[in-house]
C-alpha cells in the first residue's frame, strides 16, 4: 500500500482512513499515524490490502501500488512517424462502393447472377450422401451452428443492466485524454477476445454508400476512427478445407467477430461515446486492416497478417471516441507483395481457378463485384462463390495453403524475417514450404481427436 504525501493532507480531512482501518481490523490497525509523521503509515506485514482506506479517503492519496502519484504525462504525437508512402496504389478515380454490389448481397437480390437464392451450403445434402470422409452430417450441422451469433447479430439487445430493466450503455465521458482511451480499446479488444487490435483514422472511401439491399448507408461524420481487430482461425480446423470442418471453423471466426465488436460497442458507450459494429458490413474490411497496421493484401485478396497469415476474421468498430490511430507496417506490406509476386499456391490449389497468376496487379477486375480503383490482384469472386455452393460450405483452400499460414512461433517469425530482408531468397522459401508439406489438405478425423 502506498500513501502520497502530495495528496495527503491531513487538515482537509477527517481522518477516515484510520477509522476505517479500526473498524475492520480493531483498536491495533496496520493503519496509523506517528510522531512527526503528517500522514498516516501503513505496516506492511499486518495490512491485509483490503482496500477500505483506498475506497474512504476523500483525497485519494490512498493506492495499492503508487498509482496516485503525480506524473508528467508525455504524448506520442503519431504525425510525426507518418509516411507519405502508402501500402497500396489508389486511383484517383477511385470511387466508394456500393455494398448491393457485393457477393453475397447479389446472392440474394441480383436475379442475374448465376446461384441467385443459393446458400454457400445448397450442395451440402449431395455431399453427405456421397459419404467422402468430412462431409458428414455432424461436421454440416456444426457449421451452420457455428454462424448463430454472427446471424444474430443485429437483433441482439441488452435487456438493461443489473436490476434496472430500463437502463441504457449510455455513460458519461469522463476519460477524454486519447492515449488513455486508446490504452483502454486496446487492453478491451484483446480482453474480449480479438487475438490482434489496431486503430485507423477513418477513411470514408473504404465505407460502401449503400447497404445489401440498396438503402443508404448513414455513417455520422463525427465517427473519426476505425477499431479493426483480427480472430484467429483454428489452424489445423482450417487445414481440411475444402471439407465441411474448416467451414465450421470459418463460421466460429464471424460468430466471435460478433461478440467481440458487440462488446466493445458497449464498452466504448459506457465510456460516453458513440460507437457502431462494422463486421463485413459498413466499410470494407481488409484496407481498413491495413490502415489500421493489421498486415496487407495478399495474391488471394485476403489480408496477410503476421502471426497468423491470412487465418483470421476482421471485425471492426466505428467509433468517434478520440484515439491515438496505428500505422502500416510499410516493410511488412512491401514484403508481402514481393512474396506473391513469386508464390502461386493459393491460385495453384483454388479449386475453383478464381485467384490470378502472374506477376502484375491490376486496377480493375472481372466482376461487379470487384471494387476497382486499387492496385491488386483480383479474385474472380463469382466463380468463387460457385464452388461453394457445389462445395455444400465455404472453402480456404487459399488460406491453408498460404506460406504466411502457420503457427506462431520462433521458426515462423524467422522466416518471415528472411522474407522481409532477403527477398532474393522467396523461391526457395516456396520450394521448401512445399517439400515439408505445408499447406497440404489435412484430416478431418486427425483434427477432432484432440477432442477426444
Amino acid at each position: 500500500m502506498h500513501v502520497s504525501k502530495t495528496l495527503c493532507t491531513p487538515t482537509a480531512c477527517n481522518f477516515e482512513c484510520l477509522e476505517v482501518c479500526k473498524l475492520v481490523h480493531g483498536e491495533d490497525p496496520p493503519l496509523g499515524f506517528v510522531k512527526d509523521s503528517l500522514s498516516p503509515v501503513i505496516d506492511e506485514e499486518t495490512c491485509t490490502e483490503c482496500l477500505a482506506c483506498v475506497r474512504e479517503c476523500p483525497l485519494d492519496a490512498i493506492s495499492l501500488d503508487g498509482s496516485n502519484q503525480v506524473k508528467i504525462k508525455t504524448r506520442s504525437h503519431p504525425e510525426d512517424s507518418k509516411s507519405a508512402e502508402s501500402p497500396y496504389e489508389v486511383s484517383e478515380n477511385l470511387s466508394r462502393m456500393s455494398e448491393a454490389d457485393t457477393i453475397f448481397a447479389r446472392v440474394q437480390f441480383d436475379p442475374e447472377y448465376k446461384f441467385y437464392h443459393q446458400t454457400e451450403f445448397a450442395g451440402a445434402e449431395h455431399m453427405i450422401s456421397k459419404g467422402i470422409p468430412g462431409y458428414g452430417r455432424f461436421e454440416h450441422e456444426l457449421s451452420i451452428a457455428a454462424w448463430k451469433l454472427y446471424d444474430s447479430r443485429h437483433s441482439l439487445k441488452r435487456p438493461g443492466i443489473g436490476l434496472d430493466p430500463e437502463a441504457e450503455e449510455a455513460g458519461e465521458k469522463l476519460v477524454a485524454d486519447p492515449e488513455e482511451l486508446t490504452d483502454m480499446v486496446n487492453k478491451a479488444g484483446l480482453f474480449f477476445g480479438a487475438d490482434l487490435v489496431g486503430i485507423a483514422d477513418l477513411n470514408r472511401s473504404w465505407l460502401y454508400t449503400h447497404n445489401r439491399k440498396g438503402e443508404p448507408y448513414n455513417v455520422p461524420d463525427s465517427y473519426t476512427h476505425a477499431i479493426v481487430m483480427a480472430i484467429e482461425m483454428d489452424y489445423d480446423a482450417i487445414a481440411t478445407s475444402p471439407a465441411f470442418t474448416s467451414s465450421a471453423a470459418t463460421g466460429l471466426g464471424y460468430s466471435m467477430m460478433a461478440f467481440v465488436e458487440a462488446e466493445l460497442v458497449s464498452f466504448i458507450q459506457r465510456m460516453g461515446y458513440n460507437a457502431m459494429t462494422c463486421a463485413n458490413d459498413v466499410g470494407m474490411s481488409v484496407p481498413l486492416a491495413i490502415d489500421a497496421g493489421l498486415g496487407q493484401y495478399g495474391r488471394h485478396g485476403l489480408l496477410i497478417t503476421k502471426p497468423f497469415g491470412p487465418r483470421i476474421r476482421i471485425a471492426k468498430v466505428l467509433t468517434d471516441m478520440p484515439l491515438i490511430s496505428d500505422h502500416p507496417d510499410l516493410g511488412f506490406c512491401r514484403a508481402v507483395v514481393r512474396f506473391c509476386e513469386v508464390c502461386e499456391k493459393c491460385a495453384q490449389t483454388c479449386p475453383s481457378q478464381s485467384i490470378p497468376y502472374g506477376k502484375e496487379r491490376t486496377w480493375e477486375g472481372t466482376t461487379k463485384s470487384n471494387n476497382p480503383g486499387i492496385k491488386k490482384w483480383y479474385v474472380n469472386v463469382e466463380t468463387c462463390y460457385g464452388f461453394w455452393v457445389e462445395n455444400g460450405s465455404e472453402c480456404s483452400n487459399c488460406i491453408r495453403s498460404c506460406p504466411y499460414n502457420k503457427k506462431d512461433g520462433i521458426m515462423h517469425r524467422s522466416v518471415m524475417w528472411f522474407v522481409q530482408h532477403m527477398p532474393w531468397l522467396n523461391r526457395i522459401i516456396v520450394k521448401m514450404d512445399d517439400l515439408l508439406g505445408y499447406g497440404n489438405q489435412k484430416s478431418g478425423a486427425r483434427f477432432w481427436k484432440k477432442y477426444g
